[in-house]
């Protein structure tokens, strides 16, 4: 017999939301398929075409083109595939996740800090003064702002500064983790180049996870070899 100080209620959904039954049936169907999704037989066309429904599914949840959409371990994968290219600047602010913060100290660009004010909004007036007072030459140059944080909730003004970095030649990068299943997001209205989500935030397996390559936006592999997802 349970006594009260048995029962727990698990809380920690911005952490990992537990497995949906619709996503554990779809794991085990995925499970009992025996082809290679790169054969051209009868078993290796059944993967492919579950491997490109599931693309379409997620795709879906994004308004991003299927084609656009790679699949990945995970968002820190996701993340560390897009902070980790040959960038020559990068605008980040200090809210967000390891997964993207560790990778740009990691890399070889000029890091630009973005303030963030007492309502935990990125200030991006600074990244526009940084930009427009030319102090630095920018060169190839990415900024990456969360959509939404996962300790304070705030939602981040993205679509206004994908809006003036694009208008000056400075690719997008968003980590969508904690806004999706939570808020509609629309790559397309947003306007980044390169977002990511992971699935067990949402319900889905540990694990897995996708990448946006919006309109052709280019990344070199981390892991060289294979073929699948745009090799």
């Amino acid at each position: 017999m349970r006594t009260e100080l048995s029962i727990r209620t698990y809380l920690d959904w911005n952490a990992t939301a537990p497995l949906r039954a619709e996503a554990r049936a779809a794991m085990l169907a995925g499970l009992d398929l025996p082809g290679n999704a790169s054969s051209v037989h009868g078993e290796g066309r059944r993967a492919r075409a579950a491997v490109e429904t599931a693309r379409e599914q997620v795709a879906a949840l994004l308004n991003a083109a299927p084609a656009d959409l790679v699949f990945t371990s995970g968002a820190t994968e996701a993340n560390n595939t897009v902070l980790s290219a040959d960038w020559d600047t990068i605008y980040v602010a200090d809210i967000e996740h390891e997964s993207v913060l560790a990778p740009v100290a990691a890399s070889q660009a000029r890091i630009v800090k973005l303030p963030v004010g007492a309502d935990g909004v990125v200030r991006i007036e600074a990244f526009a003064d940084d930009v427009l007072r030319g102090a630095h030459p920018l060169g190839k140059a990415l900024v990456s702002l969360q959509m939404a944080n996962n300790e304070t909730g705030v939602i981040q003004p993205l679509a206004d500064l994908s809006a003036f970095a694009r208008a000056h030649g400075v690719a997008v990068h968003t980590d969508a983790v904690q806004a999706a299943g939570r808020l509609s997001i629309d790559v397309e209205a947003l306007g980044v180049d390169y977002l990511t989500i992971s699935s067990h935030k949402l319900g889905g397996p540990k694990g897995a996870g996708a990448l946006v390559l919006r309109n052709g936006a280019s990344v070199r592999p981390l892991i060289v070899g294979g073929g699948p997802e745009r090799r």
